[in-house]
């Protein structure tokens, strides 16, 4: 069944792009003309190794922002090995914090987000579903623990692979105590 989907999605997104540039006009030839916002749909900022990623949505004259701040891990090599993701949707909600990671997993286990290995109050995501593109664990973070991500340079995230083996992968905190700030500006 899930194969059939991912075929027939695959199918409509071939067909509906081939059928988007067929229908482009000529060079020189009219077009009816589609108002563009004069504000950015999608804007970015750089702080250290995270980076503040805010998309516009929504009819022009009732747009709605959403903005999270981003940490894409990478090896040499090997491309993108883990994203993770922190928003906080109003002041008032928690923080959530969503990890994306390679399909090798272990079911039932969760992924943790700690300072070191004598953190003893790591953030425990659990998994939510696992896509070809990989495996998503999300969850709420209390600001304590979120505070000392915020003093600290380095983190870590902690997982199972899909042999039961404890898997750590280095995480950077550098420039996230200015992009949680300017998240919260957002």
């Amino acid at each position: 069944m899930f194969s059939k989907l991912l075929v027939l999605t695959s199918v409509f997104l071939i067909g509906a792009t081939a059928q988007a540039q067929t229908q482009r006009p000529a060079a020189g030839a009219s077009q009816a003309a589609t108002p563009v916002p004069g504000d950015p749909q999608v804007t970015t900022a750089s702080f250290g190794d995270w980076v503040l990623r805010c998309v516009r949505n929504g009819p022009p004259e009732k747009p709605v922002k959403a903005c999270e701040i981003v940490e894409t891990l990478q090896v040499q090599g090997q491309g993108t090995i883990a994203q993770i993701a922190v928003s906080r949707p109003s002041p008032k909600d928690p923080i959530k914090v969503t990890v994306v990671l390679p399909n090798n997993i272990t079911f039932p286990s969760s992924v943790k987000l700690a300072l070191d290995e004598k953190d003893n109050q790591p953030a425990d995501l659990a998994w939510r579903r696992c896509l070809p593109g990989g495996c998503f664990a999300d969850g709420d973070v209390k600001d304590d623990v979120v505070k000392r991500w915020r003093a600290s340079e380095r983190g870590e995230i902690r997982m199972k692979n899909g042999a039961g083996q404890d898997v750590i992968i280095p995480l950077s905190f550098r420039g996230l105590a200015p992009a949680m700030d300017a998240l919260a500006k957002s």
